[in-house]
């Protein structure tokens, strides 16, 4: 799952071959975005968003903003520890990525509704709930971790196609040795071996028909719809399947070399690799940072020195500032177009 967050990045390549953790890291994914969608239902229906968008006035067993802090903090910090943790390892290698974007928005927005929420900033501060931004973070986190489970399920899809193409070329191979036919595993096939394919034999490498004639399904590998009719002097590609007909070839290429390793090969370094969004997204949440905390300081000391306002209405236009530069639709829009990739 390339998250986006630094350490991730090591994660999802660890997990390329190993299809349970590729399978555990999307149920997490999953499991993370379920809990955050259901807390942050009743969170934006408490909030002055559902107030003013739906008009509901819903009562509340203990004061509002209490509720909104009870349901938002496993939000931040349970199911978004993901980009908490992303930005601790993306600050050590000092850069600034989607996850240090993310993260400054919820936290700045989270820790300014708890202080205000508490009082602590002056007596002014009486805990009005449009004074806090407890939705704004749930929200966020709700949006992105969405994007990130999506592109998880993608990547698995891939896993198991890399799987499925591992399977195609099969465990043994009969091949002429000594003048008498033995069974190998196909990892031990070299050069210039004469294998020997019987019906529904797999072919285990690529090699050149010495013996016989056949019809071969490389459907699987090349994409071909038809069987293909092979003879002398034709060559066969590791991982189809003969489907009529005994014949003998001369192995050719083994290994790594074949059509098939080559083919994996390709798939598993795209799958490590950052897709060309993922590389603009990053470039791009590094200068959002520097625009969502110049943003809010800017936005601050304009209201606080010229604007004649208490710091209170300043520190609480400086956080709309960084909430407002931390766009879910990044965030959200870049795992999905992954994932659709």
């Amino acid at each position: 799952m390339n998250h986006s967050h630094s350490k991730n990045h090591h994660d999802h390549a660890a997990a390329m071959n190993d299809p349970q953790m590729t399978k555990a890291m999307e149920a997490d994914m999953r499991r993370r975005f379920w809990i955050s969608f259901l807390l942050t239902i009743p969170i934006v229906l408490y909030s002055p968003l559902g107030a003013n968008i739906f008009g509901l006035k819903l009562p509340t067993p203990i004061p509002v903003n209490w509720l909104l802090l009870i349901l938002s903090t496993p939000v931040v910090f349970w199911t978004g520890s993901v980009f908490i943790t992303g930005t601790y390892y993306a600050l050590r290698s000092t850069k600034l990525d989607m996850s240090v974007l993310i993260a400054t928005g919820v936290l700045a927005a989270y820790i300014f509704s708890v202080v205000v929420m508490i009082g602590g900033l002056s007596a002014e501060a009486s805990a009005k709930v449009d004074e806090t931004f407890f939705d704004a973070a749930a929200m966020l986190i709700t949006f992105v971790l969405f994007g990130h489970w999506m592109e998880m399920r993608s990547r698995r899809g891939t896993s198991d196609a890399l799987r499925a193409l591992f399977d195609l070329v099969p465990p043994q191979a009969r091949v002429i040795r000594g003048g008498k036919e033995v069974t190998i595993p196909s990892a031990e096939v070299v050069h210039g071996d004469v294998i020997v394919l019987r019906a529904g034999d797999k072919v285990p490498v690529d090699g050149e028909v010495v013996e016989g004639e056949t019809y071969i399904d490389e459907s699987l590998v090349t994409g071909e719809s038809v069987p293909i009719s092979k003879k002398l002097g034709d060559r066969v590609v590791g991982g189809s399947v003969n489907q009529a007909g005994a014949v003998k070839f001369k192995a050719t290429q083994v290994g790594s070399e074949t059509v098939l390793a080559q083919i994996i090969k390709l798939v598993e370094t795209a799958q490590n690799s950052k897709a060309p969004g993922q590389r603009l997204a990053d470039r791009a949440a590094a200068w959002l940072v520097v625009l969502a905390v110049g943003s809010g300081l800017v936005t601050f000391f304009t209201w606080y020195l010229l604007g004649n306002v208490v710091v209170l209405t300043a520190l609480t236009f400086a956080i709309s500032a960084v909430v407002i530069a931390c766009p879910d639709a990044l965030g959200l829009a870049t795992p999905t177009a992954v994932a659709v990739g």
